[in-house]
């Protein structure tokens, strides 16, 4: 952990951003881009994605080291962060837009209906990352 959690202190809700993709538009489709390292502001380590077949909430955690970048493919989905003392509520509906949320921020989702969303991020899974408890992860920030 070491260095890289000593720089992620400094991760407070204004580093939450939307990041907005470029699109072709054609009478028939679109086409979106996602390009590491130039608008993904990271090496892509790992995507996955969440579909919901009715209206959920997901997520409710924050990452030790790990950012992530959202993307609502299809449908909405809010996505709520917190840095601990300051909340802030985004709203996904385009897959032209996305949401960072870098380390050390909880994020919670709540999903509409039929929403497809596609997360990308600077790491690979691992279980050790996670914060998924609240009390804790104020503990965490705290201790930054």
């Amino acid at each position: 952990m070491g260095s890289s959690i000593l720089h992620k202190k400094y991760q407070p809700i204004t580093q939450v951003r939307l990041i907005n993709f470029v699109q072709f538009t054609e009478t028939h489709s679109i086409l979106s881009i996602f390009p590491s390292g130039d608008q993904v502001p990271f090496p892509i380590k790992r995507v996955f994605t969440v579909d919901t077949y009715q209206s959920c909430s997901r997520g409710a955690h924050a990452h030790k080291e790990c950012t992530q970048l959202m993307v609502a493919l299809r449908g909405v989905c809010t996505v709520t962060c917190d840095d601990g003392k300051e909340k802030k509520e985004y709203v996904l509906k385009n897959p032209a837009q996305g949401l960072l949320v870098p380390s050390t921020i909880w994020a919670e989702q709540n999903y509409e209906k039929d929403t497809l969303l596609m997360v990308l991020t600077d790491q690979l899974y691992d279980a050790a990352d996670y914060i998924r408890d609240y009390k804790e992860f104020l503990q965490f920030r705290n201790s930054l």
